[in-house]
Protein backbone atom coordinates (compact mmCIF):
# COMPACT_ATOMS: atom_id res chain seq x y z
CA UNK A 1 0.00 0.00 0.00
CA UNK A 2 1.60 3.52 -0.98
CA UNK A 3 1.31 6.78 0.60
CA UNK A 4 -1.37 7.48 -1.97
CA UNK A 5 -3.79 4.50 -0.99
CA UNK A 6 -5.40 4.87 1.77
CA UNK A 7 -7.37 1.53 1.72
CA UNK A 8 -7.54 -2.22 0.04
CA UNK A 9 -11.04 -3.90 -0.81
CA UNK A 10 -11.40 -7.27 -1.44
CA UNK A 11 -14.65 -9.27 -2.39
CA UNK A 12 -15.32 -12.86 -1.59
CA UNK A 13 -18.15 -15.16 -3.18
CA UNK A 14 -18.59 -16.52 0.10
CA UNK A 15 -18.20 -16.57 3.87
CA UNK A 16 -15.64 -17.51 5.82
CA UNK A 17 -15.92 -21.27 7.08
CA UNK A 18 -15.58 -21.32 10.89
CA UNK A 19 -12.23 -22.85 11.65
CA UNK A 20 -12.61 -24.25 15.33
CA UNK A 21 -13.56 -27.54 16.27
CA UNK A 22 -13.66 -28.81 12.38
CA UNK A 23 -10.07 -30.40 12.22
CA UNK A 24 -10.49 -34.11 12.75
CA UNK A 25 -8.08 -35.69 14.99
CA UNK A 26 -6.65 -39.30 13.73
CA UNK A 27 -5.34 -41.66 16.04
CA UNK A 28 -1.86 -41.22 15.78
CA UNK A 29 -2.82 -37.66 16.99
CA UNK A 30 -2.52 -36.20 13.03
CA UNK A 31 -4.74 -33.32 12.41
CA UNK A 32 -6.29 -32.86 9.32
CA UNK A 33 -8.57 -30.35 7.60
CA UNK A 34 -11.98 -31.32 6.38
CA UNK A 35 -12.73 -31.39 2.49
CA UNK A 36 -15.23 -28.26 3.08
CA UNK A 37 -12.62 -26.39 4.85
CA UNK A 38 -9.90 -26.96 2.48
CA UNK A 39 -12.02 -25.80 -0.28
CA UNK A 40 -13.06 -22.34 1.17
CA UNK A 41 -9.60 -21.73 1.52
CA UNK A 42 -8.30 -22.73 -1.48
CA UNK A 43 -10.93 -20.72 -3.20
CA UNK A 44 -10.72 -17.75 -1.04
CA UNK A 45 -7.08 -17.38 -1.44
CA UNK A 46 -7.38 -17.57 -5.61
CA UNK A 47 -10.12 -15.06 -5.24
CA UNK A 48 -7.80 -12.67 -3.30
CA UNK A 49 -5.01 -13.26 -5.46
CA UNK A 50 -7.25 -11.83 -8.38
CA UNK A 51 -7.39 -8.81 -6.87
CA UNK A 52 -4.37 -8.05 -4.87
CA UNK A 53 -1.02 -8.84 -6.02
CA UNK A 54 1.07 -6.29 -3.98
CA UNK A 55 3.49 -7.22 -1.62
CA UNK A 56 2.33 -8.57 1.91
CA UNK A 57 1.48 -5.36 4.14
CA UNK A 58 3.56 -4.97 7.16
CA UNK A 59 3.34 -2.79 10.43
CA UNK A 60 -0.18 -2.15 12.34
CA UNK A 61 -3.03 -2.85 10.25
CA UNK A 62 -7.20 -1.98 10.83
CA UNK A 63 -9.40 -4.30 9.17
CA UNK A 64 -13.29 -3.70 8.41
CA UNK A 65 -15.03 -6.83 7.55
CA UNK A 66 -18.51 -6.78 6.18
CA UNK A 67 -20.00 -10.51 6.01
CA UNK A 68 -23.37 -10.73 4.37
CA UNK A 69 -25.47 -13.82 5.60
CA UNK A 70 -28.11 -15.25 3.52
CA UNK A 71 -30.74 -15.59 6.81
CA UNK A 72 -31.05 -15.15 10.51
CA UNK A 73 -29.09 -18.26 11.50
CA UNK A 74 -26.94 -17.79 14.55
CA UNK A 75 -23.07 -17.75 13.50
CA UNK A 76 -20.08 -17.32 15.38
CA UNK A 77 -18.38 -14.59 13.84
CA UNK A 78 -15.06 -14.96 15.95
CA UNK A 79 -14.28 -18.42 14.46
CA UNK A 80 -14.85 -17.17 10.73
CA UNK A 81 -12.54 -13.90 11.41
CA UNK A 82 -9.93 -16.76 12.42
CA UNK A 83 -10.68 -18.70 9.49
CA UNK A 84 -10.51 -15.25 7.34
CA UNK A 85 -6.91 -13.85 8.64
CA UNK A 86 -5.54 -17.46 7.80
CA UNK A 87 -6.60 -16.70 3.75
CA UNK A 88 -4.79 -13.26 3.99
CA UNK A 89 -2.01 -14.31 5.42
CA UNK A 90 -1.60 -17.44 3.07
CA UNK A 91 -2.52 -14.97 -0.17
CA UNK A 92 0.13 -12.57 1.36
CA UNK A 93 -1.88 -9.85 1.63
CA UNK A 94 -0.34 -9.29 5.07
CA UNK A 95 2.56 -10.77 6.75
CA UNK A 96 0.53 -12.00 9.87
CA UNK A 97 -2.36 -11.72 11.70
CA UNK A 98 -1.03 -10.38 14.87
CA UNK A 99 -0.16 -6.94 13.01
CA UNK A 100 -3.88 -6.99 13.05
CA UNK A 101 -4.67 -3.87 15.81
CA UNK A 102 -8.24 -2.82 15.05
CA UNK A 103 -11.04 -5.05 13.99
CA UNK A 104 -14.59 -3.98 13.25
CA UNK A 105 -17.15 -6.43 11.93
CA UNK A 106 -20.16 -6.23 10.71
CA UNK A 107 -23.22 -8.66 9.79
CA UNK A 108 -25.49 -7.46 7.32
CA UNK A 109 -28.05 -9.90 6.29
CA UNK A 110 -29.28 -10.46 2.18
CA UNK A 111 -31.98 -12.98 1.71
CA UNK A 112 -30.13 -15.72 -0.57
CA UNK A 113 -27.24 -13.78 -0.52
CA UNK A 114 -23.48 -14.26 0.91
CA UNK A 115 -20.17 -12.59 0.54
CA UNK A 116 -17.55 -11.05 2.14
CA UNK A 117 -16.46 -8.07 2.11
CA UNK A 118 -12.89 -6.92 3.51
CA UNK A 119 -11.57 -3.30 3.72
CA UNK A 120 -7.38 -3.29 5.27
CA UNK A 121 -5.49 0.13 5.91
CA UNK A 122 -2.43 0.86 8.00
CA UNK A 123 -3.24 1.74 11.08
CA UNK A 124 -3.07 5.77 12.09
Amino acid sequence: MSEGEKRIELHLSSLPVPKSNRYIRKKGGTVFKPPRIKNWEARAIWEIKQQYSGDPLDGPLSMEVILVLPNRRKRDIDNMLKSLWDVLEKAKVIKNDNQIYEIRTIKQIEKNVQKTIIYIKRLE
